[in-house]
């Protein structure tokens, strides 16, 4: 696929934001649907996939940008089903969106990759490191949620879930019919629900910008897959920490407030080689600031793998 570029000024929703260039290309799946991804870093790095906050695109991944160029990884940001420049999927789930993104992996020639992930991103990146745990080599969570449920999905969730999901995309459709939807009063609202460390990084007027960029490329196409990936990260996480034997760390701001942990800790506590850390003085989006500590975690674990494959 020939890489495809969009570069807009703002539209209705955006106010006065006007989205930089970002090259963006498109795979067409076996079912027809087209999954898009951006590439950032480094062309020549060890790959590792960037798996999206709930609701967010894959602009987010302009956050690690910097620090992926500096320790030379190259980073390949998708679009979930129904967000950014990726086509919706009815019947979404964690593993439909897992073979969406392995047929990206086996188009790109990739072998072996890491995942990076943020928020209710980490359950997708957990299923995928299930399902090829010979070809994911790493997982790495930045402020990572989880369903409270880790158990087996029964008919009655996957019910409240769409249910769900109809609800929200009621929810979001008024708010963007009824509200003034400005970059300023989207950043205003969200600055209300942050702890202090994170509304002291909304000073910064280029994390401001790529906030209002990456969320407003989320409903590019409408409320839908916002209501389907949020209601998504609600669902049962069925995989077993006896199928997740490569390193997963995970890191998370202390004075995040917002109490939506509960199974983060134990659970990654729980797996082979699962490694928790706890960010003193930061809060949930210290990653928008502060992501360099997440790569040189990534080198030294490569650099072990490496060491114990050479010795066998």
């Amino acid at each position: 696929m020939q890489p495809n570029h969009f570069s807009y000024a703002a539209d209705a929703r955006a106010g006065e934001v006007h989205r930089a260039s970002v090259c963006f290309q498109t795979l067409l799946l076996r079912d027809g649907r087209r999954l898009a991804w951006s590439e950032f870093g480094i062309a020549r790095g060890f790959p590792i996939f960037y798996l999206h906050d709930a609701g967010s695109s894959r602009l987010e991944a302009a956050f690690f940008d910097a620090e992926a160029r500096r320790a030379g990884y190259r980073l390949l940001a998708v679009d979930r089903p129904g967000l950014g420049e990726s086509d919706s999927h009815a019947g979404m789930s964690r593993a439909s969106c897992t073979d969406d993104l392995m047929q990206l992996a086996d188009h790109l020639g990739l072998l072996e990759f890491g995942i990076l992930s943020a928020g209710a991103g980490t359950g997708m990146a957990l299923a995928v490191a299930a399902m090829a745990p010979e070809r994911v080599k790493l997982v790495l969570g930045v402020s990572s949620q989880l369903p409270v449920c880790l158990a087996r999905e029964e008919l009655g969730c996957r019910i409240l879930r769409k249910i769900l999901a109809t609800i929200l995309q009621g929810i979001l459709a008024l708010r963007l019919s009824f509200a003034k939807s400005t970059p300023e009063q989207y950043l205003c609202r969200l600055s209300e629900t942050l702890a202090y460390a994170d509304r002291r990084l909304l000073g910064d007027p280029a994390i401001r910008l790529t906030l209002t960029q990456s969320s407003y490329e989320a409903v590019r196409r409408g409320v839908s897959g916002v209501a389907r990936d949020t209601a998504l990260a609600l669902a049962p996480l069925n995989v077993s920490a006896a199928s997740l034997a490569m390193p997963v760390h995970v890191w998370l701001g202390a004075v995040e407030h917002l109490g939506q942990y509960s199974s983060v800790p134990s659970f990654i506590q729980s797996l082979p080689q699962g490694a928790l850390h706890r960010l003193c003085n930061h809060g949930r989006y210290f990653f928008w600031q502060n992501s360099e500590n997440v790569f040189v975690t990534a080198t030294r674990l490569l650099a072990a793998s490496r060491s114990v494959h050479q010795a066998s």
